[in-house]
């Protein structure tokens, strides 16, 4: 039997769900590919991933190949830390200006060109570089860093003072009311057909994995200190303000989200979201 790829962001943002994901059990029934959420969406879309976290904007971007996975996504309902604008000036200054993107993400992306074409009216030039603060800001008025890069760039920023952060998670809040939705977990449709018993062990390994990444916050802060320094008081007021449960609230959100996107003109239709019924499936098996 041929192995059944699962997908894994290597940011700290999914070790709530991932950390204590456990593999043993399915033998050399999976693999595990750990990625950026930009080679994920890609490898998800071509194929050569099955199951996994992308980001939200992918899933909208490959309609109709993919069900998402209930209670899984990396959201917040205002300041997420890790997704974070840098600039010298206010943020209406820059909004005809020249804006860094990170090479790494999507729907961070497009967020902040939600934040800065629909809601400020502006219309910046775009560039896309990998996630070195300082050199992006040599070429842009203002830099995008999404993940660990934004949370290590913060965390530098804090002591120089050097420039202005916007929290995009707080900018959405501020001007929707809404949650923000991320990341999702999404299967390709047609593996659902082919694995159904082994993806429900895995979403309930995915289960397990987020209940005791609850239970057990201070093992994840410690290795993220290990990894990148900072204090347990950071590092626990940074999961706190995740949330990776995928609900009403959650997808209301994202729901907005999308018709923003297709009102910019970066989406081309504004997506339906369709979850995995596990119930249906099982049926089907007997």
């Amino acid at each position: 039997m041929t192995k059944l790829r699962i997908g894994r962001i290597t940011y700290t943002n999914t070790w709530p769900i991932s950390h204590f994901f456990d593999t043993k059990p399915f033998k050399d029934e999976v693999e595990c590919i750990p990625q950026v959420p930009s080679q994920l969406n890609k490898h998800m879309a071509e194929g050569t991933i099955d199951i996994g976290p992308i980001s939200s904007f992918a899933y909208a971007e490959q309609v109709g190949k993919y069900l998402l996975l209930p209670d899984l996504s990396v959201s917040s309902y205002g300041t997420v830390g890790s997704i974070s604008l840098f600039l010298n000036k206010e943020l209406e200054a820059i909004k005809n200006g020249k804006v860094a993107l990170s090479n790494t993400s999507a729907t961070s992306v497009n967020l902040l060109k939600i934040i800065l074409e629909e809601f400020l009216g502006g219309k910046p030039e775009y560039i896309t570089m990998p996630p070195q603060l300082d050199s992006m800001m040599d070429n842009a008025d203002a830099a995008l860093l999404i993940g660990d890069d934004a949370l290590l760039a913060g965390m530098n920023n804090e002591l120089t003072q050097k420039y202005r952060m916007i929290d995009l998670g707080d900018e959405w809040l501020r001007r929707t009311s809404h949650w923000m939705t991320f990341a999702v977990w999404a299967v390709r449709k047609e593996v659902i057909k082919q694995y159904p018993a082994l993806l429900y062990q895995i979403y309930e390994a995915f289960l397990h994995s987020k209940k005791i990444g609850k239970e057990k916050l201070s093992v994840i802060i410690q290795e993220s200190k290990l990894r990148f320094g900072g204090t347990d008081d950071f590092w626990y007021q940074y999961f706190s303000g995740l949330s990776h449960d995928f609900g009403y609230k959650q997808i209301e959100g994202l729901k907005h989200y999308y018709q923003l996107a297709y009102k910019i003109g970066v989406l081309k239709t504004v997506p339906s979201i369709e979850m995995i019924d596990f119930n249906q499936i099982k049926l089907q098996e007997v």
